[in-house]
């Protein structure tokens, strides 16, 4: 191979054309390329331009990632931006989370903020404080999230959420994520279980949701609704069945 891995001002790496290196602890990692990283690599800030390989797990404060990026360890620090394909095959623990590209996750995802504009799929759960979503999700176990914002742009999939406050709407079709990703007006939330405090429904399929006021908007389809306090059905949902508990 015709590399060139320049190293070790202060501890930094950077890796220009394709290369293999150790994992360590660094200031500064920055791939422009193809790089490979063996072992457990913690460092300040992360930049990878191209394609990063990592057999171990990466822990970095400031993250951002252009490209693709396979980490087949875990992924934990504070910040991570990627605007390109992330796939993570151990447990993903972050302070914020920025996805304009896509996340693939073989386990749980765990974060104060995820900020999603793309697509996020994980086998596991996803938690946080807050979550934001404009985009596509694909959730094998649970969603939870103290404020849960989404708006719809093409089917989403979660095996339950739960939250504190819990709001699905339709995406406006006047304002695209990008020309390339365009809101669909037929884009649907399934959901088996949803239990919130505050709840707003719309384009939603779910078999059972619980809250302590509840409101199903227009395009739903709920088999079951439990409230406590407040509940209001708007014209074009379908229930099956409420009761107040």
């Amino acid at each position: 191979m015709n590399d060139r891995v320049a190293e070790r001002e202060a501890r930094s790496l950077t890796i220009t054309g394709s290369s293999s290196v150790m994992g360590g602890s660094y200031d500064r990692v920055k791939i422009v390329g193809e790089g490979e990283i063996v072992g457990d690599t913690t460092c300040n800030k992360l930049t990878c331009i191209g394609t990063l390989a990592a057999d171990g797990t990466i822990a970095g404060e400031k993250m951002s990632i252009v490209g693709t990026c396979d980490i087949k360890g875990g992924l934990q620090g504070g910040s991570l931006k990627t605007s390109g394909t992330v796939s993570v095959s151990g447990i993903t623990r972050l302070r914020e989370l920025g996805i304009s590209g896509t996340i693939e996750a073989k386990d749980h995802i765990y974060a104060e903020q995820i900020r999603l504009r793309g697509m996020l799929q994980t086998l596991g759960d996803c938690e946080a404080e807050e979550f934001s979503g404009r985009g596509i999700f694909e959730i094998g176990g649970l969603l939870s999230a103290d404020k849960l914002n989404i708006h719809l742009y093409r089917d989403c999939k979660a095996n339950e959420i739960g939250g504190g406050v819990i709001r699905i709407r339709r995406a406006s079709l006047l304002n695209p994520l990008s020309l390339f990703f365009k809101p669909s007006s037929s884009a649907r939330l399934l959901v088996s279980v949803m239990e919130g405090d505050h709840i707003y429904l719309e384009n939603t399929i779910a078999d059972i949701v619980r809250g302590n006021k509840v409101e199903i908007g227009p395009g739903c389809e709920i088999g079951l609704v439990e409230y406590k306090e407040f509940y209001e059905q708007k014209k074009g949902a379908v229930v099956k069945d409420k009761r107040k508990v």
